[in-house]
């Protein structure tokens, strides 16, 4: 048995991203609606970003932990499509913009790229896990 795991079986790397997931969706949102950052939402991010970034490994299934292909593979493509799917809505924000002549504040956008690209990636994770397939 791996030293990993708690009391509950749940892997304290699967629960270190999903609590740093959840603080990034969580101060996206808030700088999304308030436009403004503020004390605890630095901190949140900051330790949001801290705790997803030193993960990241594990969760694209390059860290001793996890042994399997299957896992890497879904893994690797769940931030792939992430990161093309941030790219491209980064360009729709764009060209909407400059359309519509809406000026987003610099909290806002950052608030809107970072719920996309942690949604997005959580959900595509999520979606080729259960679907099975990844090729």
């Amino acid at each position: 048995m791996s030293t990993n795991k708690n009391v509950t079986g749940l892997s304290l790397y699967n629960a270190s991203l999903w609590l740093a997931s959840a603080a990034l969706v969580i101060s996206g949102i808030a700088l999304i609606i308030g436009k403004a950052f503020n004390d605890i939402i630095v901190i949140v991010v900051f330790i949001g970003i801290l705790v997803l970034v030193s993960t990241l490994f594990y969760y694209l299934g390059m860290e001793k932990p996890v042994k399997d292909e299957r896992t890497r593979k879904i893994g690797t493509l769940a931030a792939t499509y992430s990161w093309l799917i941030t790219l491209a809505f980064m360009c729709f924000l764009m060209v909407t913009g400059y359309w519509s002549h809406r000026v987003f504040a610099p909290e806002e956008l950052f608030g809107l790229i970072m719920f996309v690209m942690v949604v997005s990636m959580l959900a595509i994770n999520f979606y080729l896990g259960r679907r099975g397939d990844v090729e």
